[in-house]
């Protein structure tokens, strides 16, 4: 449409193209800060799903070196009052890093460690500290693109204010004479498809097994 008004003289609705030419922009702009902020999140969703395929691993790791020390095949965490791996494995992001941690702490008060088993532990800690680093890394992500959308939605309203105002400018212009404004800005090709700008609907969050505890 912007492109079109180049085609026309558009003085009959200058002051409202002028407008629309600026939210225009300021919603581009806008628009351009979610997607960069929502690159950075998926990056750092990735991250936190390797890092938690990691502490799974490192729990796994620390329940063998148990049986081998003598605990329960079944569940080798019970005595520590934690529960099973497969269950630690299934639990939110932030609650796995919790249940870790107090095991490990459980492991070590438990009394004298084999070194196969003192070094799982210290690997299970630090594969959960390293996910709960992670973790508050994608909240502040996930904060900013709140953040980014409530803006670009709210510029996506005046947007929409100065589209319907140039498009009510361009029908009084041609009844006044300027048929060939409405025309060309809004021919009717236009009318079959929606006018909102691209992206002001947040899109929705995608369900996963796991997700990072509130």
């Amino acid at each position: 449409m912007l492109s079109a008004a180049g085609a026309v003289d558009t003085r009959p609705v200058k002051k409202r193209l002028v407008r629309f030419q600026r939210e225009h922009r300021r919603y581009f702009a806008a628009q351009r800060k979610v997607i960069a902020i929502e690159r950075r999140l998926r990056t750092a969703r990735e991250r936190l799903s390797r890092l938690d395929a990691a502490q799974d691993e490192a729990v796994e790791t620390l329940a063998r070196a148990l049986v081998a020390d003598g605990h329960r095949r079944r569940n080798p965490f019970a005595a520590f009052g934690a529960p099973s791996p497969s269950r630690v494995a299934r639990l939110p992001f932030a609650d796995e890093v919790d249940v870790v941690h107090r095991l490990v702490a459980a492991v070590r008060r438990g009394g004298a460690l084999g070194e196969r088993t003192s070094e799982a532990a210290r690997a299970a800690d630090d594969a959960a500290r390293a996910v709960g680093q992670a973790v508050i890394r994608v909240n502040e992500i996930e904060a900013q693109v709140r953040a980014a959308r409530r803006t670009r939605d709210a510029v996506g309203r005046a947007w929409h204010s100065a589209y319907a105002g140039l498009k009510r400018g361009a029908r009084a212009a041609a009844d006044d004479g300027a048929p060939e404004i409405h025309a060309i800005l809004f021919p009717a090709a236009s009318r079959a498809r929606s006018k909102r700008p691209l992206g002001v609907t947040a899109p929705g969050n995608a369900t996963g097994v796991k997700r990072i505890a509130d």
